[in-house]
């Protein structure tokens, strides 16, 4: 299956569940609803789980999961396992560990990749653990060092993963860390507001008046004054100060300080002079 042919099967979908996500609750780790759709995107017979471990240490930190038909298993936080847990003892020559032995997190992989028989999946060390999963497909996503987070999709019958399902799930591995992020911003209470809106109220914070901002942002002054309204009536607040010292220590990084007015007299504007990137990673 060609990238095009998948686009037109199932991009439609694909940003449904994604759209679905942003609008529900954040959840325990992720939104439900991210875990439903993906689940109705590649359907699995077992679960889809969104998992958080530390294989050193031999701890699974938190583990959230939805079986077919939208049934959800419910947060997880284990306790750490004893040193002599069958699972961690051969996590590290199993397939589970591909990405953090090769530093790899950006390739989905599934069990078809390692195991080209169901005899050579019997053989490997995880199959009498995992019983009854079959098929597995990771799709890992960014961590602390020692740590792995990733989204697993799990079959104990049918069909193996196809290409078209490893392509959906690297299609969506950039958004799914969006999605995490932007729950855990939620969690903590975090302002939702849009990346052309933290920039301007970060430079109203830093006492450049609404001209001066729509010059630097190349936007009208209407625009700067429309997005302060906004900002405001977000925060339930009425001023900038107000608004400033709720959301501004949530800021992205590159604005949590301030940028005050400064001189520009008789100096050129630089074409670089324009805001830069805003979006995460």
């Amino acid at each position: 299956m060609t990238t095009s042919e998948l686009y037109a099967a199932d991009v439609k979908d694909l940003v449904q569940v994604l759209e679905d996500s942003r609008q529900d609750d954040p959840g325990p780790a992720m939104p439900w609803a991210l875990l439903e759709g993906l689940q109705e995107l590649v359907p699995c017979d077992h679960e889809v789980s969104y998992q958080h471990h530390a294989p050193r240490a031999r701890h699974t930190l938190l583990m959230q999961g939805v079986e077919p038909g939208g049934v959800h298993l419910g947060l997880e936080r284990p306790d750490p396992s004893p040193p002599d847990d069958p699972f961690w003892r051969v996590w590290w020559g199993s397939w589970c560990s591909w990405p953090q032995l090769t530093g790899n997190t950006r390739s989905v992989i599934h069990t078809g990749d390692f195991y080209a028989t169901d005899r050579d999946w019997r053989a490997g060390p995880l199959a009498e653990l995992v019983q009854p999963v079959r098929w597995g497909m990771i799709v890992s996503l960014p961590a602390a060092p020692g740590e792995a987070r990733r989204v697993n999709f799990m079959r104990t019958a049918g069909p193996p993963f196809t290409e078209r399902d490893r392509q959906v799930a690297m299609l969506l591995r950039p958004h799914l860390q969006e999605v995490w992020l932007d729950a855990e911003r939620r969690r903590a209470g975090v302002p939702k507001l849009t990346p052309r809106e933290w920039e301007v109220l970060a430079l109203a914070a830093g006492g450049l008046p609404y001209a001066e901002i729509a010059t630097q942002l190349f936007i009208s002054v209407g625009t700067v004054r429309k997005h302060m309204e906004h900002v405001r009536e977000r925060l339930g607040v009425h001023s900038i100060p107000a608004a400033a010292a709720i959301a501004l220590p949530h800021a992205p990084a590159h604005l949590r300080t301030p940028r005050g007015p400064r001189s520009t007299a008789g100096a050129p504007r630089p074409p670089s002079q324009r805001a830069g990137p805003t979006g995460g990673r």
